[in-house]
This record gives structure tokens, sequence and C-alpha cells, in this order.
């Protein structure tokens, strides 16, 4: 069983990277006008996936299921694509986001069980040298991986559903917003882990104290809350499903 949530681990991973990591700014707003944006996007993630694919186990074994993942990539994005242009509302940019991941996610769990992924390994694998168990760093390595740019853009696009602000595909927040962000759920992660999560408390109060006076303005204090909230429960919930 271990081997097998491996495989699925190791796809999860880099599913992540390739789809928000190695994804710029400029390509994912050039991919919503311009045919080859998406393409690009889509052979980078063909790339990224196959190669943790034949790392992981014998290329005869895993080109069928990267083949189907990359396709239907490609294919769940265009689709993503052309339905955000017929409804361009923070409720529908949310909701489709959510389940793009869904279904990007879901097709990668189907390949590892339809194809016994975690069956057919590399040998390196089995005889695994490191006093810490490779489930282990795989889980842990997923995990930060999520509660970065993924859990940013989710983050996001709750707080332009909350607020109702106009959607606008490939919108990030300020730099500097972005960065707090990371950082607040890399420390509230590793609180889970080591279990304090009472010591949560004191992230988030030093983080609202450092924006003591522009929480006098309603508008900002309603998005910090949303935002705040909604990273927080990220966080939170990656560390204890993935703990």
């Amino acid at each position: 069983m271990n081997v097998l949530m491996n495989s699925l681990w190791i796809l999860l991973i880099a599913h992540f990277i390739s789809d928000f990591m190695l994804q710029s700014k400029q390509c994912a707003e050039k991919k919503t006008k311009y045919l080859r944006y998406l393409w690009l996007h889509a052979f980078i993630y063909g790339c990224v996936v196959g190669v943790a694919a034949f790392v992981w186990m014998p290329v005869h074994i895993a080109w069928i299921p990267v083949v189907v993942i990359a396709a239907s990539h490609l294919a769940i994005d265009a689709l993503r694509i052309w339905l955000d242009k017929q409804y361009e509302t923070p409720v529908f940019g949310f909701g489709s986001f959510v389940i793009d991941q869904v279904l990007h996610v879901g097709i990668i769990c189907a390949m590892v069980w339809k194809f016994d992924l975690g069956i057919h390994t590399r040998a390196w694998i089995s005889t695994w040298p490191g006093p810490v168990s490779l489930e282990e760093i795989l889980r842990y390595l997923l995990l930060f991986v999520v509660i970065l740019q993924p859990a940013s853009v989710f983050v996001q696009k709750v707080t332009l559903c909350a607020t109702g602000e106009k959607y606008t595909q490939g919108k990030r927040e300020p730099a500097v917003g972005n960065i707090i962000g990371k950082l607040e759920r890399i420390i509230i992660a590793i609180l889970v882990l080591c279990g304090e999560i009472g010591a949560i408390g004191f992230v988030l109060t030093a983080k609202s104290l450092a924006r003591y006076k522009q929480l006098n303005e309603q508008g900002f204090a309603e998005r910090y809350l949303v935002g705040t909230l909604s990273s927080t429960a990220v966080a939170i919930i990656a560390a204890l499903v993935l703990k």
C-alpha cells in the first residue's frame, strides 16, 4: 500500500509543480488568448509528469498513464478557459478552479489505481537506504508544495468570490502579501506537524498587528479576514491530511 501511495504522491507533486510553480503569470494570462501558450503549458506539464513517472517506474509501464494525464490536462484546461470567458464572475471563477483541480487530481488517482503503478517501480525505490522513509519524505514534500503557490491561487480566488471583485484570469495578489501568506502557511503547517496547534494564534496575532491601521478600512478588513482564514484553513487541513 505504501508503494502505491508513493506513486500517487510523486505524480501529485509533479502535477502541482508544473501546473502552478512552472506556470508564469504571463503564460496563465496568454494561454486564455493564444492557443500556442495553452499547448506550451500542456507540453511543460507533460514533460514534468513524464520525468517524474519515468524516474519512478519503467517507461513501458508508465507511458500510457502519462499520455492520458497530459492529454486530459490539456482538454480540461481548454474547456475551463472557454467556460471562464462565457461566465466572467468571481463565483464561477472560483468554482471552475476547484472543479478543474478536482478533475486533474481525480484522473491522476484513477491512472495510479487502473495501471497498478505502485507495483511496477524501479529497484532503487525498494532499496531506499535513508533513515527517513521515502513515503514520509514524499508526503511532506507534497504538503509544502500544496501550501505554496497552489494555496496562494486558491486564497486569491476565495477572496475575489467573497468580496465580489471582478474576476480576471491570471490575476495575482501583491508580491509582499503573497510572500507573507506563504510564510504564514509554512509556519502553521510546521506547528500542526509538531502538535502545537495552539501556537497558531500567535502567528495570526503578529500578522494582524502589522496591519492594525489598515484594518480600520472596512473593505480591506473584509478582504484581510477572508484571505487569512482561508489561508489558515488550507494550511491546517493540508497538514492534518498529509501528516
